[in-house]
């Protein structure tokens, strides 16, 4: 009877070893994209945010619009083939939201109930361009509040 223990015993703790190998997983690919265009996101006039577009070479395929809020917080992106993805809080991908136009996807990554229009911005002021009779921001506004440290 001893001798059924000891081998059962024995015959356990071998079952128990465990292998370690190595996931060969691919390093990704990182593509770095130059700021391109903004537009300001307006609907009924009133601004709901921003649409920044990003091109790594100039082709349709490499563009990346990333749809902000109006405090230029990152809501979602729309990809060169005008698929758009809301980004939703504790999740790890995207949320598939629509696909079509530019502008409808950024109605539907903001969440507004009616349609949107896109004002393009002149990016060496941060003004729209149809408004370019307006006053340029104060320089000490634009620059914003100093960091704590």
């Amino acid at each position: 009877m001893r001798h059924w223990i000891v081998s059962a015993t024995l015959l356990a703790c071998a079952g128990c070893r465990t292998f370690e190998t190595p996931a060969n997983t691919p390093v990704p690919n990182v593509h770095v994209g130059k700021r391109e265009r903004t537009w300001e996101v307006r609907c009924h006039g009133a601004p709901l945010g921003f649409v920044v577009l990003f091109q790594e070479y100039g082709r349709a395929r490499d563009s990346l619009y990333v749809v902000r809020n109006p405090w230029h917080q990152d809501l979602g992106m729309i990809d060169g083939l005008g698929r758009a993805f809301r980004y939703v809080p504790h999740r790890e991908e995207p949320v598939w939201v629509g696909s079509g136009t530019i502008a409808a996807g950024a109605r539907e990554i903001i969440g507004a109930e009616t349609e949107c229009e896109l004002v393009e911005l002149d990016e060496s002021v941060s003004t729209p361009v149809d408004a370019a009779a307006s006053p340029p921001l104060d320089p000490s506004v634009a620059a914003g509040l100093p960091q704590s440290r």
